[in-house]
């Protein structure tokens, strides 16, 4: 018969993690840091290579949807006539001009993710959101004044 002390068969307790670390400060820690969700965590080298690639990868993306909206945009505004009312005054018609909003309301959440991921204040994890930005955007910025556009993060 099991002891007072002994809680086996009430469950829940066994498979409880620790907290996540949170650090206010630079740190290269590796041991139970959360990125984004509770399920991302890094526990070990090879979750933090497998998180690093990830963070890379969105961030190299998120230069490829900037460039995406940024195309798009343009056509919308040299493919077609200009609309010419006070309430549309950039040419954009009702509809394109709510894509154009739930698109940039998108891009938003999505640069919002990449700054909490580089609150971490982990180094790995912040030269990886970095890398990311490079690749993506000497990949994809096009235009003359790419570099002037910045980032997203409000």
């Amino acid at each position: 018969m099991p002891g007072h002390g002994d809680h086996g068969g009430h469950g829940g307790h066994e498979d409880a993690r620790p907290m996540c670390a949170m650090n206010m400060a630079l740190n290269w820690s590796t041991d139970n840091v959360c990125v984004l969700f509770d399920f991302w965590r890094i526990t070990s080298g090879m979750s933090l290579v497998f998180s690093c690639a990830a963070v890379f990868a969105l961030g190299y993306l998120y230069e490829l949807s900037r460039t995406r909206v940024r195309s798009w945009e343009l056509v919308q505004l040299t493919g077609r006539a200009r609309l010419e009312t006070p309430l549309v005054a950039d040419g954009l018609g009702r509809s394109a001009r709510w894509m154009r909003a739930v698109m940039y309301g998108l891009l938003v959440a999505y640069s919002y993710s990449l700054m909490l991921i580089f609150m971490t204040y982990n180094g790995f994890l912040i030269l990886a959101v970095i890398g990311g930005a490079i690749a993506g955007h000497y990949a994809y910025a096009t235009d003359a004044l790419g570099a002037v556009r910045g980032a997203n993060c409000h």
